[in-house]
Formats: structure tokens, C-alpha cells, sequence
């Protein structure tokens, strides 16, 4: 690889990267202040208050106070729900993504897998094999755990036979949220059977992914049916695990479907512990911008100081021309610059998680397999590099960018 001399040094190297992306930052505040306008005026045009008239907003604390610090990591679902991998390369790639700095990991809790038979007289069965594998190699590698409770165990869901249909009974999800939440949370069954691993509970749930987007919430997505869902699964795991956090799952459209929800069911207010949210863009630049948008979406419902939790951003290498594709030769340019912003944001990130640790790369033809930053079989990539120089920035001194007004 050619090296620049220009850049030979490494704090000059590191003075580049910040000038880089500060240029990146500024684009998006001026593209997110349009977009902000943008939404509001669509907004004004479909409210039936006259326009003379103020709106009231009820302003709302999120249900638990925000986290004391923004913590960073990655998707590793692949790693576990593809079932492909030996444990001695699970190891191997969770202590090289420890390695980078990263302290928390996002991967399904899956109860499609851990709850196969419906209940017998109201007592539930779970196998909990799966989610075992998954907290002790995460455990073992001092990583953090942040789960997305889903999906529905096969004899429960609403459209039989279809996958990724919500469920048809708020309460039997609810019932699987906290048997989960007893075992792996604070003081946790698995915990106390496991005195060889450092504990490391799980404090944060999603609840859902994507529960605004048909391909996750399947055939159409419901805004009454989630926020049932997510009260009933919040009410089960408060019950069990009081101190953790119930955030919201990752929103694709967070301007329309916050509202909704609260529109149908107002008590979620003072409910709601997080929002999580996948702000997929284009460039960095747009990534920022979607953030802004799901800032300004909380702050219009009276939830302003609700924290955001960025649980998937990232891009494909291949084929080009898919929804968030990139050549591969910037890609760890998008990967670096957007963390080192996401480190001095001011919008209320309460964590940053990329999409995804690893893909089996096998199929150029299919995007799934080439979002993945690091090789399945091992090795170090400019991604991965970018990863971790990524990391080092966010944690940097530096000053705060002002995109969201919030902080």
C-alpha cells in the first residue's frame, strides 16, 4: 500500500482524520437543518389544529435517567444465529473485536429458538442453550450483552407459519422477557451457575427489531399492536430486573412511528426507557442527518431528553448499487469518520453499535454476506483498523458538534 509522506507522522495523521471529519460533520448539520425544515413544514400541512393555534406538548423525562456515558460496539449476530461457526472461532473473534475496544455486542435473543412448544397449563418450557452460548462467549471476553428480545417462538405467532409475525399474545412475550431477563440480568440464574465467568449482566433490552419496517413486523407493522408489546414486555422485565433499561426497538422510520405510538397509547411517556434506532445512510453525512431527524421526532412528542441508542449503521460492500452499499476502498474512511463523531455528538447518544462484526462473505451477489468488517477466518482489515481508530476518537477529547441541540 502506497503511504503518503505527507502523512507519515502520526499526529499529523491524526490531525487529518479530525479535519476530515469535521468536514463530514458540517455537511450534515447543514443537510439535517434542511431535512428538520423540511419535516416540519410536511408536518404543519397535515395537522388540523389551525396553524395560529399552539400545539401542547406534554414534555416527559425518559422512565429511567439516562446512562452516565455513551458506550460502543458492534452487531455480532452473525457470529451465533448462523449456527456456522466452532466455539474456538467464536472465541477467536470475539477476543479480536474485544481488542478493538469495543465493550458491548448486539445479537438476538431469539424466542423462536429457546420457547419451540407452546406452554402446558400455563407453565412455559425454555431451552436455553442458545442464549447460554451466547452470554458466556460474550462474558468471556469481558463484552456486555445488548439483546433483541425477538422472534416469536413458531406456535405463537399471530400468522401462522410466517416469519417474523409479531406475536398474538402481548402477555406470552412478555412471560419469555422475563424469564430472559431473571436469567441474564442482574443476579441472574446463569450468573450465579457460572461463578468461573466474570459476570457481566445484561442492563439494556430491545424490544423488537425494526418493528416499523413489514420485513420484521410481518405483513404490516402496528403501531397499537407494538406499544402493547412493549408495555407488557417493559411491566415483566421491570419485574424481574428493576435497574435495567427497556428501550424501544431499532427504528427505521422514527419520525412517523413515535408518534404514532404515542398517539394510540399516550402512558408510553413516561414509559420508555431509550429509543433505539438504525440510522442506515448513504455517507456519514447521512447517517448524522437521520439522527438529527429521530432527535427532532422525540422532542416534538415531549420527549426530548429520551437517550438514542444507535443499534445498527454501517455499509455493504457488495453488489454496488444496494441500499447502503459502498465501494470497499472508502468504507473505513465512513466507519472511522462516523464513529469519531458519534463520540462528540450532541444529541443524546446513549450508546453506537455497527453493523456487523463479521459476514461469511461467501455470495458477492447478496448484501447480507458483505456487511461484515471483519473476515470470518481471522486476520485484520482496513475495517477493522478504522473500527478501532474509530473507537480511540469517539473516546477522545474533543469538542462537542452541534447537530441536535440537546446536552
Amino acid at each position: 500500500m502506497r503511504v503518503d509522506p505527507d502523512c507519515a507522522d502520526l499526529g499529523e495523521k491524526r490531525r487529518l482524520r479530525r479535519r476530515r471529519w469535521a468536514v463530514v460533520v458540517t455537511a450534515a448539520l447543514a443537510a439535517a437543518i434542511g431535512a428538520g425544515l423540511l419535516i416540519s413544514g410536511v408536518a404543519s400541512r397535515h395537522r388540523s389544529a389551525p396553524p395560529s393555534e399552539p400545539i401542547k406538548v406534554v414534555v416527559s423525562p425518559p422512565a429511567k435517567p439516562p446512562p452516565s456515558g455513551e458506550r460502543f460496539g458492534v452487531n455480532v449476530n452473525r457470529l451465533f444465529n448462523d449456527r456456522a461457526y466452532p466455539q474456538q472461532q467464536i472465541d477467536a473473534q470475539l477476543q479480536a473485536l474485544r481488542g478493538t475496544g469495543a465493550t458491548i455486542a448486539r445479537s438476538d435473543a431469539l424466542w423462536e429458538v429457546t420457547e419451540v412448544q407452546p406452554p402446558i397449563g400455563g407453565v412455559h418450557r425454555y431451552d436455553w442453550a442458545f442464549d447460554d452460548t451466547v452470554a458466556g462467549s460474550l462474558a468471556a471476553h469481558d463484552i456486555r450483552w445488548l439483546p433483541i428480545i425477538d422472534y416469536s417462538a413458531p406456535w405463537a405467532r399471530s400468522t401462522p407459519g410466517k416469519l417474523h409475525s409479531p406475536p398474538r399474545s402481548a402477555s406470552d412475550y412478555g412471560a419469555y422477557a422475563a424469564a430472559f431477563a431473571a436469567r441474564y440480568g442482574l443476579g441472574g440464574s446463569f450468573w450465579r451457575a457460572r461463578p468461573d465467568l466474570a459476570a457481566e449482566p445484561v442492563d439494556t433490552y430491545e424490544i423488537w427489531n425494526e418493528p416499523d419496517n413489514p420485513g420484521f413486523w410481518s405483513p404490516t407493522p402496528r403501531p397499537t399492536a407494538y406499544a402493547d408489546l412493549y408495555l407488557s414486555a417493559r411491566d415483566a422485565i421491570d419485574g424481574v430486573d428493576p435497574a435495567a433499561r427497556v428501550i424501544v426497538g431499532g427504528l427505521t422510520h422514527p419520525q412517523s412511528f413515535l408518534p404514532e405510538i404515542v398517539r394510540v397509547r399516550p402512558e408510553l411517556r413516561g414509559e420508555i426507557d431509550g429509543v433505539a434506532i438504525h440510522p442506515y445512510g448513504l455517507s456519514p453525512a447521512g447517517v448524522l442527518r437521520n439522527i438529527r431527524i429521530a432527535r427532532l421526532a422525540l422532542r416534538s412528542i415531549g420527549m426530548g431528553a429520551t437517550p438514542l441508542y444507535l443499534t445498527e449503521f454501517g455499509w455493504t460492500a457488495h453488489p454496488s448499487g444496494a441500499p447502503s452499499a459502498v465501494r470497499e476502498s472508502p468504507r473505513p474512511g465512513y466507519i472511522s469518520r462516523s464513529l469519531a463523531a458519534l463520540g462528540h455528538l450532541d444529541c443524546g447518544v446513549a450508546a453506537v453499535v455497527l453493523y456487523t462484526w463479521v459476514t461469511p462473505e461467501s455470495n458477492p451477489a447478496h448484501r447480507e454476506d458483505s456487511y461484515g468488517i471483519h473476515p470470518p477466518n481471522g486476520g485484520t482489515t482496513p475495517d477493522t483498523i478504522a473500527f478501532a481508530d474509530g473507537l480511540k476518537e469517539a473516546a477522545g477529547h474533543s469538542p462537542a458538534l452541534m447537530l441536535c441541540g440537546v446536552g
